[in-house]
């Protein structure tokens, strides 16, 4: 019987919900969390993963990509942002997961060599580490038009952080960047929004 409420209400609820499969229940996703993406957004890359082998965009085909950019001393929000994409993956079943390609993308590649992006992802060995030249990360960051800046931390060991754009983007199986996530999404919310790309609804 609760299978069966749980059933008519998704499909009562139509447009406003996406289903999420593991527990048959509605999961509501901020429309202000969800942004659509032109043809001037694409998903070229040239890099190095974090075993040190080459991956470039064509590696990824035929499997939805999501992708973050992000770096690997970032204290807070790459931390949160990849924790809630981990527990999102989770959340999948083991097809689903095989449909999904999960992508760091560093923006300090002075320092996110690939062992330190091997280590940093070590708590989730499905996330994907890419890393390279600054020059091939630039250009990385101008296909998905990710921000990013130095700033200076007067004082610190580390020398500078990285103000950037806290963001997950959704590539289709051909390439496209289609949506851009905000980082508040729960994992829930990601895991839903992840099983609708898997089946082409963007």
């Amino acid at each position: 019987m609760g299978t069966i409420w749980g059933k008519t209400k998704a499909l009562a609820l139509g447009a406003l919900f996406i289903a999420a499969c593991s527990a048959e229940r509605p999961v509501e996703i901020p429309k202000d969390a969800v942004v659509k993406l032109s043809d001037a957004f694409s998903s070229d890359f040239d890099l190095v993963d974090m075993n040190g082998a080459k991956a470039a965009d064509e590696n990824f085909r035929g499997k939805v990509m999501a992708v973050y950019f992000g770096f690997a001393t970032c204290p807070d929000v790459c931390p949160m942002a990849l924790s809630r994409l981990s527990q999102a993956l989770a959340l999948l079943s083991e097809k689903e997961r095989g449909e999904i390609a999960p992508v760091f993308i560093t923006v300090d590649p002075e320092r996110d060599t690939p062992a330190a992006l091997k280590a940093y992802l070590a708590f989730d060995e499905r996330l994907i580490g890419l890393t390279g030249s600054r020059e091939a990360v630039e250009r990385a960051r101008a296909s998905f038009k990710v921000y990013a800046k130095k700033a200076p931390l007067p004082g610190s060991a580390l020398g500078y952080t990285m103000d950037h754009s806290s963001l997950f983007y959704l590539v289709d199986r051909e390439g496209r960047v289609r949506l851009a996530l905000h980082d508040s999404l729960t994992p829930d919310e990601l895991a839903a929004m992840l099983r609708r790309s898997i089946k082409g609804r963007y």
